[in-house]
């Protein structure tokens, strides 16, 4: 079965939905896994999925695909001819968060979990999430991610590590912590919901094209959602690694992470994801300010220096962890790149914001979180 749908929201959402449902087996829980372009990953992926220990027939799995070129879909077509209870939707419009609200609108579930392509699930992930869901009351749940390197470069094993460290991703404690009871955060990977609350909120903002989960973690929580992060549940995130590919994608979550503003009532992210920004736009001040003023290049070696000194500090840890003294010397270029084109994709998004009348029409009428 193909099911197709055009930007929706709100209201449709919920119609979309409720037509889908009409005759379809009863099911307790929809996966939705997005993807495009995943022929390496997404086997894989189906693979943990089906070894994950949950009930069958209480399952369905929606591989909602963003018209793969890459033999993606052929690979998912083997699988729904295996298995009953996959299924390959059509996402023509590519992006993520089209692909959320397709796959929220064909869901048969009580309860709809998102996972993504490129990363494999422990064998009590679904469980896990499921039964936290119910059993703490919560609105959101998610599990662990751990990252691990796509390739076996030294390199790409230093990128997992500071991707993995507080100094290189901050406050998103899902990516480094050890769990042994449940804590309520901010923010989960991907998402476990129940599908009511998911068509309450009206879905994902499809005009917020990355960083999209950012954007409704904080409608959840201004609703006055809770959200778990549980132990025991782990997902293995395959890192990007290649360099360039790395520092694009860096570049781009800072982007929309301020370009978001444009397109959102509200603020779509916490202001610890204005960390980058701070920090690049400081450093950029104070040089600019320093041609003219002498005074503010003690600001920016200030700046610069305290940062070099958190940068070693946080190196060093790594290198320490890993058992590795060369990841000392790689680590701090890696931090410096990914936090510096973070804060200048954020810096860019800022500048086409200024521009925008209609972002300053909107931001006026913004409520306090």
């Amino acid at each position: 079965m193909r099911f197709q749908v055009q930007m929706v929201g709100g209201s449709d959402l919920r119609r979309i939905a409720d037509t889908a449902e009409q005759g379809a087996r009863a099911v307790r829980v929809s996966i939705l896994i997005p993807c495009r372009n995943e022929r390496e990953f997404i086997a894989m992926c189906l693979d943990s999925v089906l070894a994950n220990g949950f009930p069958k027939e209480e399952l369905e799995i929606l591989v909602v695909d963003g018209m793969s070129e890459d033999g993606t879909r052929e690979i998912v077509t083997e699988y729904t001819q295996r298995y009953p209870f996959i299924r390959l939707i059509d996402n023509p419009r590519r992006l993520t968060p089209y692909a959320l609200n397709i796959g929220i609108a064909a869901s048969r579930g009580e309860i709809v979990m998102r996972i993504d392509a490129h990363a494999v699930y422990s064998a009590e992930y679904v469980r896990r999430c499921v039964e936290s869901l119910k059993l703490y009351d919560a609105d959101d749940v998610g599990g662990m991610r751990r990252s691990i390197p796509r390739d076996d470069s030294l390199r790409g094993k230093v990128i997992v590590e500071c991707m993995s460290h507080r100094f290189g991703v901050g406050g998103s404690r899902y990516r480094y912590v050890n769990l042994t009871e449940p804590e309520a955060t901010d923010v989960v990977p991907y998402f476990c919901c129940r599908k009511e609350k998911l068509l309450e909120l009206g879905g994902f903002n499809e005009r917020i094209t990355r960083n999209e989960d950012m954007d409704f973690n904080n409608r959840l929580r201004r609703s006055g959602g809770k959200m778990l992060l549980v132990p025991g549940a782990t997902c293995f995130y395959y890192q990007r690694t290649d360099w360039t590919s790395f520092l694009m994608s860096a570049f781009s979550d800072g982007y929309w992470g301020v370009f978001g503003f444009a397109y959102a009532g509200h603020f779509p992210v916490s202001p610890r994801h204005l960390v980058p920004l701070a920090f690049v736009s400081a450093v950029v001040g104070a040089a600019l300010a320093g041609v003219f003023v002498p005074a503010a290049r003690w600001l920016l070696l200030a700046i610069l220096g305290s940062y070099v000194v958190a940068n070693l500090a946080a190196s060093i840890d790594i290198a320490r962890r890993a058992g590795d003294g060369r990841y000392a010397f790689i680590a701090p270029r890696v931090f410096a790149a990914f936090h510096s084109m973070y804060g200048l994709g954020a810096l860019w998004g800022c500048l086409k914001l200024a521009v925008m009348p209609a972002f300053w029409r909107r931001a006026a009428g913004w409520k306090k979180a």
